[in-house]
């Protein structure tokens, strides 16, 4: 057999195949009948560019195959250039959300009331977080050129909100004015008032819509009403305090006869003197003394006190306290709210019957209105024509009478719906879900109500109780 023969008959001899992604491709030899099977890199490139593939040949492997064959075994000698898919985008957070976000207790887990940072405080120019940009990615080749798309990264969620904007190359989140963090799902800066100094003459009194600030104390005589968060970092001496946020005040409160505090939030402070509050939220504090209280929430003290002498104290949640009174049985009085259930289900259907018969009561007056207007029309008419029995004018009157008649029933039922919704509402059970727990000791002259009903003890002192409603009764328990 001549050369040339042997040539073309190892051509035929090489089988090629490609992988169904079209991103490899394999040869398999066969070995001939008789004599040695020759095959060259020029007659395997050859069948290679028979089929097409024309990209990722792998050179190496061709030579190997064509210096030492392997028979009837596929042997990959084509690699399509894989796609490179692009990274999604990255945020990367220096502030936390809000729920994330606590105050700061020291070790033995009392509060730190010097510590100022019960809020995320932004600063104008303040970096928010830092953003890493989706990447586009890179196309790869499969073995007949083509181009194999590759995946193009996610989008980062910049949490951009209120007063914060991007800077030039949109790399970073930025703080535009100095304010308090609000973070849930977007950064927004709440822009607030600071004032570096005390309230006093200086300032006068303050009424801001936002957040509030106040490095100093807050002096006699003065206000400040804040329609968000209230931060003074000094003393409150007498003085009218209004917050419609969390209220912090780092040394105390030391009220007097004119003073008051309102907090729409919670509460934060070292002491409470002879001072009067209303809190919506939980107070914390050191000591109270002599102070006039009304909690919506829990009250725990945590301190080097953790003391309440004197005063009333009236809450719906928890109070946690290491002493309460004091051994000269000093008058202290801490009353906890009851909660109202009701019949809703009941409530909700005569409201609704209510309204129905509100609306008759309406309808009813616009037709009195309508038959007055036709009897005034009558009475003309029989004037004009000197006929003061007109029939007409005897069946508008009837029809009056009747509608009146309505009137007054209508108006029966609605009282008797009021009466019973009325009723309904004083048969609710009252129901007590807070308590007084006590670390050390609760001593006589301390009285606590539930309701009407007054806890009583016969010791000088209790120690580590826990005082709370359970079946209609006052129960003492242990902590």
């Amino acid at each position: 057999m001549s050369e040339e023969n042997a040539k073309t008959e190892n051509v035929n001899l090489i089988e090629v195949s490609i992988s169904d992604d079209k991103r490899q491709g394999f040869i398999k030899l066969e070995k001939q009948e008789e004599g040695n099977t020759v095959f060259t890199k020029e007659a395997l490139l050859a069948a290679l560019a028979e089929k097409q593939i024309e990209h990722g040949i792998i050179d190496s492997a061709v030579q190997k195959l064509a210096q030492r064959p392997i028979f009837n075994i596929r042997i990959k000698v084509a690699e399509a250039t894989a796609p490179v898919d692009g990274k999604d985008g990255v945020v990367k957070l220096f502030v936390k959300k809000d729920a994330d976000y606590k105050p700061e207790y020291s070790e033995d887990e009392t509060v730190d009331y010097k510590n100022l940072d019960y809020f995320q405080m932004a600063q104008k120019g303040q970096v928010l977080c830092e953003i890493e940009k989706e990447t586009a990615g890179i196309e790869g080749k499969d073995l007949y050129g083509q181009p194999i798309p590759a995946y193009k990264g996610r989008k980062p969620q910049v949490p951009a909100g209120k007063n914060t904007s991007l800077n030039e190359d949109e790399s970073k989140l930025m703080a535009d004015c100095d304010g308090i963090i609000k973070f849930v799902s977007t950064i927004n800066i709440d822009e607030m008032m600071h004032i570096r100094s005390n309230i006093d003459f200086s300032t006068g009194n303050i009424n801001f819509p936002g957040d509030v600030t106040i490095d100093g104390d807050v002096s006699s005589g003065f206000s400040v009403k804040a329609g968000g968060n209230l931060i003074i970092k000094g003393v409150v001496e007498d003085a009218v305090i209004e917050s419609a946020g969390n209220l912090v005040i780092a040394k105390g409160i030391y009220g007097g006869t004119a003073g008051e505090v309102i907090a729409g939030k919670d509460l934060r402070c070292n002491y409470i003197e002879n001072a009067s509050l209303n809190v919506k939220g939980d107070i914390t504090v050191d000591y109270i003394i002599d102070g006039k209280i009304t909690c919506y929430g829990n009250i725990h003290l945590s301190g080097s006190k953790e003391l309440i002498v004197g005063g009333e104290i009236k809450l719906r949640g928890e109070l946690v306290a290491r002493d309460i009174g004091n051994e000269r049985e000093y008058p202290t009085v801490i009353r906890i709210l009851g909660e109202k259930a009701v019949d809703q289900a009941e409530l909700d259907r005569l409201e609704l019957k209510k309204e129905e018969a509100k609306l008759q009561l309406e309808e009813n007056k616009a037709k009195e209105a309508q038959i007055n207007g036709l009897l005034l029309t009558q009475e003309k008419n029989s004037i004009l024509n000197r006929n003061h029995k007109s029939s007409g004018m005897e069946q508008v009157k009837t029809l009056k009478k009747q509608i009146d008649r309505q009137f007054m029933l209508l108006k029966k039922e609605l009282e008797e719906i009021e009466n019973a919704i009325g009723y309904v509402k004083n048969q609710g059970i009252v129901n007590y879900f807070g308590s007084v727990s006590v670390k050390r000791k609760l001593y006589q002259g301390t009285r606590i109500y539930f309701g009407d009903m007054l806890f009583s003890f016969e010791f000088d002192s209790l120690e580590h109780c826990k005082i709370y409603w359970d079946q209609d009764d006052i129960v003492n328990g242990m902590m």
